[in-house]
């Protein structure tokens, strides 16, 4: 099963749901001892939303359809966790952080899609299982969610 996530970087350019789903990627569940930051489960494979991943046919799409005229559907959003929870218990409900730290948290999660757009291509270039995932990456964006908090009080 596919899913999507929004690729922009532009606040501007994205709907509130792309704007909570960046907020609670890099923010841990609220309601989990264990949850890291908005996950898919196994077997999910998520891809931007920006034309960039793979056809949603995979290769079956080289072979055409009896409905060639009709585009495939884009996946949804990933909107609920591995853990089952969803982006509100992520760090993205603005009724309960308020609109400004709200908004620094969205300007903080796209600086770091950004940086992690960047740094993506250093684990795959390293071999080792301590680079199997997006762990370490999470590891970093926990850091980042955890740092926002202490500093917004």
């Amino acid at each position: 099963m596919k899913f999507a996530y929004p690729a922009s970087s532009s606040i501007d350019s994205l709907t509130p749901l792309h704007i909570a789903l960046k907020i609670a990627r890099h923010c841990p569940c609220t309601a989990c001892e264990n949850c890291k930051g908005l996950h898919p489960s196994i077997g999910v494979h998520v891809v931007l939303d920006d034309g960039s991943g793979e056809s949603i046919l995979g290769e079956l799409g080289q072979y055409g359809s009896d409905d060639d005229d009709e585009k495939p559907s884009a996946p949804p959003y990933l909107d609920i966790c591995a853990c089952g929870h969803g982006v509100a218990e992520h760090g993205a409900n603005e009724l309960q952080i308020g609109t400004e730290e709200y908004r620094r948290r969205a300007s903080y999660a796209i600086r770091i899609d950004e940086n992690m757009q960047v740094m993506e291509f250093i684990p795959k270039l390293k071999s080792s299982k301590a680079n199997d995932g997006c762990a370490s990456v999470h590891d970093c964006s926990v850091s980042a969610c955890q740092f926002l908090r202490t500093t917004s009080q």
